[in-house]
């Protein structure tokens, strides 16, 4: 099972996360977000990275001149976006397209979710920035895994990842602050189990 480590904001936790395994590791470029990281600090982890692991953008709010600004100046593989974007279908391919919501009727419909490379599916709609961490429906998850490349986010660890895997089947999976010991710093011991426990359920 693929995982994504995301709100990478150091360069150790880049490498380790890299090192042990990440299929893809998230760089958050919004302003308001606890984990906001800056372009050039995030071109300096990249450049190490040395193509380890993809390298995804998060963007919210940001049109899509900008997002491929930053992707071309950064080497980034894919960019996670919050609402649809007016972009060539040749620039949502390489886009994941988040999606938060508990109920389907919030779901975008599926002539928008086609046009994308990716899905991620969140916890409850709320603020983007207070990344509560909340379990996703993984019902719901389920149901959009079986038709698109779903990355299954909210509030997973190294204890429930396993449960969610079996339970939705996605592409893969996302983690955050389940990973970190403080805000902003992972702690190994639980990438290290969060990975371990992915690899237990390669699909």
């Amino acid at each position: 099972m693929y995982a994504k480590i995301c709100g990478i904001c150091l360069t150790n936790d880049a490498l380790f996360s890299a090192e042990k395994g990440a299929w893809a590791l998230g760089f958050d470029f919004y302003k308001q977000s606890p984990r906001y990281i800056v372009e050039d600090e995030a071109k300096k982890i990249i450049l190490q990275l040395k193509g380890a692991a993809l390298k995804v953008g998060i963007f919210l709010n940001t049109d899509s001149k900008t997002i491929v600004r930053t992707m071309e100046d950064l080497g980034l593989d894919f960019a996670q976006v919050y609402e649809d974007i007016d972009a060539p279908g040749t620039l949502k391919a390489r886009m994941i397209y988040a999606l938060q919501g508990s109920r389907e009727a919030e779901i975008p419909p599926q002539r928008i979710l086609d046009q994308y490379g990716y899905l991620l599916f969140t916890g409850p709609k709320e603020h983007v920035a207070k990344e509560a961490g909340r379990l996703s429906n993984w019902g719901l998850a389920a149901k959009l895994a079986r038709d698109y490349k779903l990355i299954l986010s909210g509030g997973l660890t190294p204890t429930n990842v396993t449960a969610a895997i079996d339970w939705v089947a996605p592409f893969a999976v996302d983690v955050v602050g389940g990973v970190e010991k403080t805000t902003r710093v992972k702690e190994p011991a639980f990438i290290d189990d969060f990975l371990k426990a992915c690899t237990r359920r390669r699909l």
